[in-house]
């Protein structure tokens, strides 16, 4: 699923690339914190929003196992809190919603929803192509189970923790492209 979002991101990146001279205030790219695919938009204030849809599939495997997709949005409201030559510092604060059906069958499905607040160190490797990553804290709201259709009683938590993705060009790195 990541080789098909990267595919989906590049070829954005190429179509925006034949129309744009000059980055605007608007974005698209890859999220890696919710593994999908995002828009940004930074208003004349300086304060940007950013939507992110991400999706997970898993195909129907031999041995009875069904089909599953999880299903990641996303949205972040963030600011500019330093700044250098190619490098900004980003305050950001969010909410997630993340649904999960796994594949086993009768397995449990899940909604869950987390707030975060972090930073994220942004670098610009040309004028309208940004690598980041995210970093912070969260307090994630896990929801009741669904096994085989019912509520499995009080099977919902609350989990309050740091969250930071590791630096590797598919797992940790978010990319922008400007146009």
């Amino acid at each position: 699923m990541k080789k098909i979002l990267l595919i989906a991101v590049a070829s954005l990146f190429v179509s925006t690339a034949v129309f744009a001279d000059t980055p605007t205030n608007m974005a698209v790219g890859y999220d890696a914190v919710l593994n999908g695919i995002s828009a940004r938009m930074i208003t004349s204030s300086g304060i940007g929003v950013q939507g992110i849809v991400g999706l997970n599939f898993v195909s129907p495997k031999a041995s009875g196992a069904g089909s599953g997709m999880d299903l990641n949005l996303g949205a972040n409201v963030f600011k500019c809190i330093w700044k250098a030559d190619k490098v900004n510092l980003n305050g950001f604060a969010g909410v997630e919603i993340m649904m999960s059906k796994p594949a086993i069958k009768d397995a449990d499905t899940q909604t869950n929803f987390a707030v975060m607040v972090g930073g994220e160190p942004e670098i610009f490797l040309l004028s309208n192509l940004s690598v980041s990553t995210k970093f912070g804290l969260q307090i994630q709201i896990n929801g009741d189970n669904l096994v085989g259709g019912k509520t499995v009683k009080d099977s919902g938590s609350t989990v309050f923790g740091t969250f930071g993705q590791r630096v590797s060009i598919v797992d940790g790195v978010s990319f922008n492209w400007y146009f």
